[in-house]
């Protein structure tokens, strides 16, 4: 599955301009738009939100390396997460035609107070029904 996620990528980006743009007007608006019902339904455990978020076809990596596919996903999401006071910061965006990338810092509390850092980027693709979440890929960021 990591390998079809991978060449996916590959392939979405070679046949893309080969420098990012901004995303602009109506695309922007929706993608942050998508970017923001991510993070409610993540805190929500929305999984039916999340069903209509996620291309079939999604792939991600999660923060402590496990790949998964739609189905683990939408398992993985029916738990409540151990997230308080979850902010986003530096959240930018990129289009490459009919696909565009979604990056961001997020900062939040476990519930016995532990601070964490992580970074994510997720890959969104223009489908006929709009755009999808195709790719998603946590990073922990360490202290310093």
């Amino acid at each position: 599955m990591a390998r079809t996620a991978l060449a996916l990528l590959v392939l979405l980006f070679a046949a893309a301009p080969a420098r990012a743009a901004e995303a602009s007007g109506a695309d922007e608006a929706a993608l942050r738009q998508l970017n923001d019902d991510y993070v409610k339904a993540f805190l929500a455990c929305d999984t039916t939100r999340f069903k209509a978020l996620l291309a079939d076809d999604f792939a991600g990596v999660l923060a402590d390396g496990r790949v998964i596919d739609k189905a683990e996903f939408l398992r993985e999401a029916q738990v409540k997460p151990d997230a308080a006071d979850l902010r986003l910061h530096g959240v930018t965006i990129h289009a490459y035609g009919d696909s565009a990338m979604v990056m961001a810092a997020v900062t939040y509390r476990r519930a016995d107070g532990t601070p964490v850092r992580t970074r994510y980027t997720t890959l969104y693709v223009r489908r006929d029904s709009g755009w999808a979440v195709a790719w998603v890929q946590w990073t922990r960021v360490s202290a310093q």
